[in-house]
């Protein structure tokens, strides 16, 4: 499992080289060397798969990047791609969607996708956002 455009945004960031000053801030806030640790161990990991110390907050400032390098993608992902930044975005950050109604359509899905993984620790939620955000650059790329 390689993350190289994900870790390859994140280095250019981090040189200023590119992205915005508020994804360039977010990735400098980010120790590369034990993100892909802690995202290595996490996702090897079952479901309540969790590291700790300087690796968890490698893995949340991570994950704080991954979240906005998402709003640089050169365009926006297709609703299956945008329901799964979804349902790992509300657990990683401990978050529970509103049941929705039965006339609530699109808040229905996303309920329920969040409900399929709501069980998972929120690191390992991190992880696969990261590794999601990962699949989007290499199938859209990322802007300036």
């Amino acid at each position: 499992m390689s993350l190289d455009a994900f870790y390859t945004s994140l280095s250019v960031a981090q040189s200023g080289a590119k992205f915005t000053s508020d994804v360039q801030s977010a990735a400098s806030k980010v120790n590369a060397d034990l993100l892909k640790v802690a995202v290595q161990t996490v996702l090897a990991g079952g479901d309540d798969a969790k590291v700790e110390g300087d690796q968890a907050a490698a893995l949340k400032a991570g994950f704080e990047f991954a979240t906005k390098v998402v709003k640089m993608l050169e365009s926006e992902p297709g609703q299956t791609e945008m329901l799964t930044l979804y349902k790992y975005f509300k657990r990683a950050n401990n978050e529970e969607p509103a049941q929705p109604s039965f006339y609530q359509i699109e808040s229905k899905y996303k309920y329920n996708a969040w409900k399929e993984i709501s069980h998972i620790s929120d690191q390992k939620a991190q992880a696969l956002y990261i590794k999601e955000v990962n699949a989007l650059i290499e199938k859209i790329g990322t802007r300036d």
